[in-house]
């Protein structure tokens, strides 16, 4: 075989890249800094073929020709050369806005799964502080977040090869809160509050990778642990149903290397855990709802460790990124639409009925007040601007037919006929757009106060089990950060051995073993953390039953 060895070296050449070829992880024998295979070896190869080394596994990933995977394949110094597999985020459906999360509102909220696993019970004696770090792999993090930027600690692009993971998609942003949003009088509360965090961006702006990005990113972790040391935690709020030889190899070297990893279990409400959760020793998450249910979209199966809330979890966002509206009269919501051209901000106080919008239709008594409007004989430019003239402060458009109300504009090019309609510096109020049957109902309702408004919001609900992951990795860093001589065995043994069993008694096919509980894991890992200090009653803790 050494013989035949410079053959295949020479037959590997270099060349252009084919049109066919391919993204492809290649396993050696040796760590690749090593092995003899000229792809590597030769720096104009490597560039050619776009090359990127891997420093936890013995392998590398490339671009390859269907002629340059078989000359590898033939090498005494390969093991396997697989294509690339997909990574995605594992959220369910669209981002929704956060309804009651607006830039107006100076409260902060503990998110309802944060409660459910019962982390606020454990602050008292720890929120996260300490030689924890939780690497987050996913679209990145806004690090600049209010909620976020005090816990932030740096991180990584696995796309870029720089050290910034800045969030294009928001699904990292909101992870992030979920594990370790601020206790600081707004937004939201995370998990472990104090916790540190790393973004580690290995999905894109569209929430798509690769195995290669989810190695590149846990070389980079194992590089960063033993740079600063401590304690880490990596969580994966992604996946698909392919495994990846290399990139399971890397999770077992970061498992050697004492990181606890976790991982969802998956979307696709199918019996099989997805990867890279279904490896051994990652501990994989399915998502519940509020009422302790499995949502409909969670995998589950033999595989499936916990479950944990992923079914409309309240978090942060980017930065003014969710462009929210909302309408209430008295206790109810009503759906709404920003027409556009509309100002931004909030208006609270009595609203008028003005018909069609002409002019000569607006009651003296809407002037500071909330014009409400129905579609139709003028245009809606027309309308607002009359509501102007009558010093109106917001307006609402109802529809009249059942047409969608969510494309409505201001903004009209075509009207040169109409004095300053085109003015394309002119102010406009809020105005909102609404149905038919909503606008019935406030025509018909007796008590006319509303609030109404509309803000680029910086959180947002989303639902999956990239939701119900990061309640599972912020409460490992809670008890870690409480005993952090615990061993990665011992903080799984607490997190599993405690969880409140919600399915058929024991571990099950439906729950695993079942519902995360931060207190109970943190008093079994930590008892005397939760006696009573006499004299000092602040680390008193009421046990449940």
């Amino acid at each position: 075989m050494r013989q035949l060895l410079p053959l295949l070296l020479a037959a590997f050449a270099v060349a252009p890249v084919s049109a066919d070829s391919g993204r492809y992880l290649v396993a050696v024998r040796h760590p690749a800094a090593q092995a003899d295979l000229r792809i590597l070896r030769d720096s104009g190869e490597a560039r050619a073929h776009a090359v990127r080394s891997f420093v936890s596994v013995d392998g590398f990933a490339a671009d390859l020709s269907a002629e340059d995977v078989a000359a590898l394949r033939r090498s005494p110094e390969v093991r396997f050369v697989s294509p690339v597999v997909e990574r995605h985020v594992l959220e369910n459906g669209g981002l929704s806005p956060a309804a009651d999360a607006s830039a107006f509102d100076q409260a902060q909220t503990i998110p309802y799964g944060v409660a459910m696993v019962h982390a606020p019970e454990v602050w008292p004696v720890t929120k996260g502080r300490g030689p924890v770090n939780v690497a987050i792999l996913d679209t990145g993090i806004d690090m600049h977040h209010p909620d976020l930027a005090e816990n932030y600690a740096g991180g990584t692009n696995a796309f870029a090869g720089t050290d910034d993971p800045t969030d294009d998609n928001g699904h990292g942003t909101h992870v992030a809160g979920t594990i370790a949003a601020r206790d600081n009088g707004i937004g939201v509360i995370g998990v472990a509050p104090e916790a540190r965090v790393w973004a580690v961006k290995v999905l894109n702006k569209a929430g798509a990778g690769s195995d290669e990005t989810i190695i590149a990113g846990i070389d980079w972790v194992m590089a960063r642990k033993r740079e600063v040391g401590g304690d880490w935690i990596i969580s994966m709020s992604l996946g698909s149903v392919g495994p990846s030889g290399l990139e399971e190899s890397a999770v077992e070297a970061a498992l050697a290397q004492g990181i606890v990893v976790v991982a969802a279990a998956g979307n696709s409400a199918s019996e099989h855990v997805e990867y890279p959760g279904a490896y051994p020793g990652v501990i994989n998450v399915g998502a519940v709802d509020e009422a302790g249910d499995l949502a409909a979209f969670s995998d589950h199966g033999p595989l499936l460790i916990v479950v944990a809330p992923g079914v409309q979890v309240l978090s942060t966002t980017i930065v003014g990124s969710v462009d929210t509206v909302t309408v209430r009269v008295g206790d109810s919501s009503i759906p709404a639409a920003t027409v556009e051209g509309s100002a931004k901000g909030e208006i609270k106080g009595p609203y008028f009925l003005c018909g069609l919008g002409e002019a000569g239709q607006f009651p003296p008594e809407v002037a500071g007040n909330i014009a409400v409007i129905e579609r139709g004989d003028i245009t809606f430019n027309e309308k607002v601007r009359n509501a102007q003239a009558a010093h109106a402060a917001a307006v609402l458009i109802y529809n009249r037919d059942d047409t969608a109300f969510n494309t409505w504009t201001l903004l009209r090019p075509d009207c040169s006929d109409i004095a300053g309609c085109d003015d394309p510096t002119h102010s406009w109020p809020v105005v909102l757009a609404v149905s038919a049957e909503d606008g019935q109902r406030l025509a018909s309702a007796i008590d006319r106060t509303m609030d109404m408004g509309t803000w680029l919001d910086d959180y947002r609900v989303m639902s999956g089990t990239s939701m119900s992951t990061p309640n599972v990795s912020g409460i490992l860093a809670l008890l870690w950060s409480l005993v952090p001589s615990a061993t990665p065995a011992d903080l799984r043994d607490a997190l599993i051995s405690t969880a409140t069993d919600l399915g058929a008694p024991g571990v099950d096919d439906t729950f695993g073993h079942g519902l995360v509980d931060a207190q109970r894991a943190a008093m079994k890992l930590a008892p005397w953390a939760f006696t009573t200090n006499r004299g000092h009653g602040e680390n008193l803790q009421i046990v449940r039953p």
